[in-house]
């Protein structure tokens, strides 16, 4: 049986008239906040705090976008005067590449929703967007595609189903883009079924990472960082795609790692997005015991967790994502050996305490430079700020594309194609 969805074909209008639409959009979701929080919250189980602070940081994003096509900063300034045959000026401008499938991802149902960061930046950059829903929460998603289809019209839709319709909609040829935030295997799906389409087309996909963080030696003697990290692993619990999965201490600090591992089993959590999300963690609680690593574990359910254990025992299972409050603390002698094994990330951090830790800060800054998309001196990878310069990206498999961001300004670049015109008069530019 085919499947038959209509794929929206409107343009949004010139770069004045999607700020004039990102803006209202911003202003209608505000507007309906009370409800917007309350059907979220019931189908995810995220608090409202967490929940209002999305809401802010969605509608926030949505202005950006908008201004920054409005300014014309969307527009590349490539001009070579005279350089073409014949003196010909030549001159690079970029037009929208058409209509792009956006995946509303699960632990953000807001800021990577059917409102989110993906749609905001396709709107932005000129295309009209067609939102597959996330199947765990279709009344939030309804809700937000009733705020949008108002303002948006025929620049908008909605589509909901599970992995059929997700290739489905990727394989149709009116479809021009992609953007995912999801698993590395539903990310790669989309990925095989657009390159086997007659006309490839990209999939901006984000599929997650374990954010490793590395604690020189003398960081390793302020506990108070410990506290820091167990907060970051059990937020929201544990369901965010720069959570700290993996920390790199000294073999010296056991205080610490007892510490971070014990703050995080204390820290209470709520329940996971999805059964199936729960189900996986508990999984791999069960396969660290079989495997016969000690964990430090949490006495609510889901259960907050950590295991401590050397560098010699690392293997795929625990240098793999693990979705949920969890976190694997390896105590190592060489920082930059094990920094250099690890696949892509998204993010990468670096606690150090100055002077003492400047030499090995100085040669493990570079590997992380070319393992992860983001790094952070001192602090915590989870809080993503929506700015000109974040980049929230990284190479594989932490995304499909290592050379653009899901985050920021120029998340918009990821939906425009260039286009040079050579001797084109003035006066006919577009």
């Amino acid at each position: 049986m085919s499947l038959v969805f209509h794929v929206p074909s409107t343009s949004p209008g010139t770069p004045a008239q999607r700020r004039e639409l990102l803006y209202a959009l911003a202003t209608a979701l505000e507007a309906a906040r009370d409800e917007v929080v309350k059907v979220a919250g019931e189908e995810t189980g995220l608090t409202e705090a967490r929940l209002n602070g999305e809401l802010d940081r969605t509608s926030g994003q949505l202005r950006l976008l908008g201004d920054y096509v409005a300014d014309g900063r969307h527009q590349s300034s490539r001009v070579s005067p005279g350089a073409g045959p014949g003196g010909a000026d030549i001159r690079q401008i970029v037009v929208p590449v058409g209509p792009v499938a956006v995946f509303a991802a699960s632990n953000f149902p807001l800021a990577f929703g059917v409102l989110g960061g993906d749609t905001g930046s396709a709107l932005a950059a000129g295309c009209p967007v067609l939102v597959k829903a996330h199947p765990a929460q279709p009344r939030t998603s309804e809700l937000l595609a009733s705020i949008a289809a108002p303002i948006l019209g025929g620049a908008f839709g909605i589509v909901h189903g599970g992995a059929d319709v997700s290739l489905a909609v990727v394989r149709h040829p009116e479809i021009k883009a992609v953007g995912f935030t999801g698993s590395l295997a539903g990310g790669r799906a989309l990925m095989d079924a657009a390159a086997a389409r007659p006309d490839p087309i990209p999939v901006y996909a984000e599929m997650g990472s374990i954010n490793p963080v590395f604690v020189l030696p003398g960081a390793a003697s302020d506990l108070d960082r410990a506290a820091t990290l167990a907060a970051a692993v059990t937020g929201s619990s544990g369901q965010l795609c720069t959570k700290p999965g993996l920390v790199v201490l000294p073999s010296s600090a056991t205080k610490f790692a007892t510490a971070l591992a014990e703050a995080v089993a204390e820290t209470p959590v709520h329940r996971m997005l999805t059964e199936g999300m729960a189900a996986a963690h508990a999984d791999w609680i069960g396969t660290l015991r079989t495997s016969g690593h000690a964990v430090s574990l949490g006495s609510a359910s889901p259960a907050a967790v950590a295991t401590i254990v050397d560098a010699a025992a690392l293997g795929e299972s625990l240098l793999s994502e693990h979705f949920g409050p969890s976190v694997v603390i390896v105590l190592a002698d060489d920082f930059t050996a094990l920094a250099a094994t690890l696949e892509g990330q998204l993010t990468a951090t670096i606690h150090a305490s100055l002077p003492e830790d400047a030499e090995d800060a100085r040669e493990l800054l570079p590997v992380l430079v070319q393992k992860a998309g983001r790094v952070v001196w001192n602090g915590v990878p989870t809080g993503v700020a929506v700015v000109d310069a974040m980049l929230h990206g990284g190479p594989w498999p932490a995304t499909s594309a290592a050379w653009s961001t899901s985050v920021g300004t120029a998340a918009v670049e990821r939906f425009q194609r260039p286009v040079a015109l050579q001797g084109v008069p003035t006066d006919l530019l577009p």
